[in-house]
């Protein structure tokens, strides 16, 4: 099997503390991964020669910004295209979005995956992430939207937000979700779980 992505969780810590959130990622989490790791690693990933895109994620990555950005800068230095994922905390309005993002766009290959659910907000289409896609698009840069589902719904997923293709995931049952959330979920005999994945 051949590695082709790597995923920098840069750090657990997170504004948010997530039902959901398979990495625990929390207020009060510590740590952050310095540049020389993220060089480093980097570096290791492109003499495998089979990796193509490097994914920078937490907890929520755009609370160390600076060492995003250079993390991102280095990694499309390298011809990696580069993912960042965010729950768009810091996207108040479109035009403080604007700013934040500028560093990004000015660096090629950088795409956007945005959070948007009823886990990280009280509607499908959270303003801060409808105020970070119009700045996305006017900047020109790639923007998707991360959607996971919630058994409780009341209304359904919306298809896009801001002309941004959302994507619905199914919830998993790892980390705080295991403990928080598989109590709550269908449950199933074992002898129904008939087919490997």
């Amino acid at each position: 099997m051949k590695l082709k992505g790597v995923h920098f969780l840069l750090t657990y810590r997170c504004d948010m503390e997530c039902d959901h959130c398979f990495a625990w990622g929390s207020p009060k989490a510590r740590g952050v991964f310095t540049i020389k790791q993220i060089k480093n690693i980097l570096a290791e990933a492109r003499k495998l020669g089979t990796v193509n895109s490097v994914s920078l994620e937490g907890g929520e990555p755009f609370l160390f910004y600076p060492i995003m950005i250079k993390a991102a800068e280095e990694a499309a230095k390298l011809g990696f295209r580069v993912e960042v994922l965010s729950n768009c905390y810091w996207a108040s309005c479109p035009e403080d979005a604007l700013e934040w993002l500028l560093p990004m766009a000015k660096t090629k290959n950088v795409e956007l995956s945005l959070s948007s659910d009823l886990y990280h907000g009280e509607s499908w289409e959270i303003e801060e992430v409808k105020n970070a896609v119009k700045a996305a698009n006017e900047l020109g840069m790639k923007v998707g939207i991360l959607s996971i589902k919630y058994p409780k719904a009341e209304a359904p997923c919306p298809k896009e937000i801001e002309g941004a293709k959302v994507g619905l995931s199914e919830l998993m049952y790892k980390g705080r979700a295991a403990s928080e959330l598989a109590p709550d979920a269908e449950k199933k005999a074992w002898r129904e779980f008939t087919v490997s994945l």
